[in-house]
């Protein structure tokens, strides 16, 4: 008999180190400036420690044939930054929205950026936040059904909002992959989809149009010019929020001060690519665009705008203690890493964490939930396998005992065994000593049974090892 722990990867030992020495330094560094952190910022940063803790529960497998068994670990299903439950819902929404929702069109990323000024009151309101963004997809949706000549043409789109840069700041933008063109009745009364490709000048025109409109928006919200009142004295991720906006640290000894960067060349001047335009401060971009049959493009896309605020292979331990934080792309002044305290990263997570009930993830024109087109539009759903039956209906189970070991998406969603074959080409059901397939022996989520079952496997293998 033989056993191994599953604990999802072991990558984040270095970040998990930084949060868990970074949090009390933190709160009491707030509490110094009577300060403290949202009960929700509090509460992701504990259920991220406890994250993959045999103690939370976890699946038991159990293979037949050569006696192995399997724990996998329930992960905290967080929405900020904890690397596993941000992977994995990466890549289950991403397949859902390739097989699911996106039709076999094509398609176009936009990626639209707010002025400074904006960005910190858009984070602190989602509502402001939704409204801009409405502004944008419907002025995108009117300019197909112009260029297309179908004034009763109909488009769509799935929005991701991203609140992080890659230099760990706030900065909130949103990811549009948009279909390139409209749906429309034809004489039949069959639907046909009509694409047209934006030129640079079109892209110049729809952000001037963007920037109007988003601006007389939040004016009507009383926000008009720099003025913003939603800063309390008393809101600590305010205070967090606009200093990782500004590119300074909030607390310890170096507050108000410019973050530490490393740069690798000297700066150059930056020259926008094709197809982007910049007015006012609001800035579009779209020039990647997808033909209808690159399905495996169009999910890579997906992954992308729903990627985690962290890449693991970027951050690295200084002699110091410090944490070096690479950048995806060397900025134009030639800075192509940071260099924070514990402190000062953990403040930077705290800044960039979601408020509780605000979308991330928006549908809108023919693929919105309660489109009339929809049914006609989105890819058929493709009949589950046996395997894939059985393992909903485990899910099922698990959602019906504790509610938050599984997704309130379970019967919709990519299983995972599915999303591991799909994502690493593995097979999550496959015995790593025999190959066979292994079965789902138990699902065990409260202790003290938790600590029942992992004392009889210790007794029985020695110490568990890491898969």
């Amino acid at each position: 008999m033989s056993c191994t722990v599953e604990l999802r990867g072991t990558a984040d030992a270095l970040l998990r180190e930084l949060v868990a020495v970074g949090v009390p330094q933190l709160e009491r560094a707030l509490q110094r400036e009577d300060h403290e952190l949202p009960r929700f910022v509090a509460r992701e940063f504990a259920a991220y420690l406890a994250c993959r803790t045999p103690e939370r529960g976890f699946a038991w497998l159990e293979c037949e044939g050569c006696d192995h068994h399997r724990l996998v670990l329930f992960s905290c299903k967080t929405r900020g930054f904890c690397p596993s439950c941000a992977g994995r819902r990466m890549a289950e929404r991403a397949a859902h929205w390739v097989d699911r929702v996106i039709p076999w069109v094509g398609t176009r990323q936009f990626v639209l950026t707010v002025p400074w000024r904006r960005r910190w009151l858009l984070a602190r309101r989602s509502d402001l936040a939704d409204g801009v963004l409405q502004v944008a997809l419907r002025i995108l949706s009117r300019w197909y059904r112009t260029v297309t000549g179908r004034s009763d043409g109909r488009s769509g789109s799935v929005t991701a909002i991203q609140r992080f840069g890659s230099a760990l700041n706030l900065n909130l933008h949103f990811h549009v992959v948009h279909l390139d063109g409209v749906f429309d009745r034809g004489a039949d009364g069959q639907l046909r989809f009509f694409q047209h490709t934006p030129s640079t000048r079109d892209v110049v025109v729809l952000v001037q149009r963007i920037e109007r409109a988003a601006e007389r928006f939040l004016a009507s919200r009383g926000f008009q010019g720099e003025a913003d009142d939603t800063h309390a004295e008393d809101d600590a991720q305010g205070v967090l929020q606009l200093a990782s906006l500004l590119g300074l640290h909030a607390v310890g000894p170096d507050a108000n001060k410019r973050v530490r960067r490393v740069q690798v060349l000297g700066g150059k001047e930056y020259a926008l690519p094709e197809r982007c335009a910049t007015v006012e401060g609001y800035n579009l971009h779209a020039n990647v665009s997808l033909r209808a049959s690159d399905r495996a493009g169009l999910e890579r896309l997906c992954r992308y705008v729903l990627r985690p605020p962290l890449a693991l292979p970027r951050l690295e331990r200084l002699p110091d203690g410090r944490v070096r934080v690479g950048m995806k792309r060397v900025f134009s002044d030639g800075t192509g890493a940071i260099d924070l305290t514990p402190l000062e990263f953990v403040a930077k997570l705290a800044a960039i964490i979601p408020p509780p009930r605000a979308n991330q993830v928006v549908y809108s024109g023919v693929l919105a939930g309660n489109a009339a087109w929809r049914p006609e539009v989105v890819p058929k759903v493709p009949t589950s396998t046996e395997a894939e039956r059985a393992e909903r209906a485990a899910l099922k189970l698990v959602k019906a005992e504790h509610r938050r070991a599984t997704s309130e998406r379970a019967g919709q969603a990519p299983c995972w065994a599915e999303l591991l074959r799909r994502v690493f080409r593995v097979d999550g059901w496959e015995c790593p000593h025999c190959a066979k397939p292994m079965k789902l022996r138990s699902i065990v989520i409260r202790e003290p049974a938790t600590t029942r079952v992992l004392s009889g496997l210790l007794r029985s293998t020695g110490p568990p090892a890491e898969a």
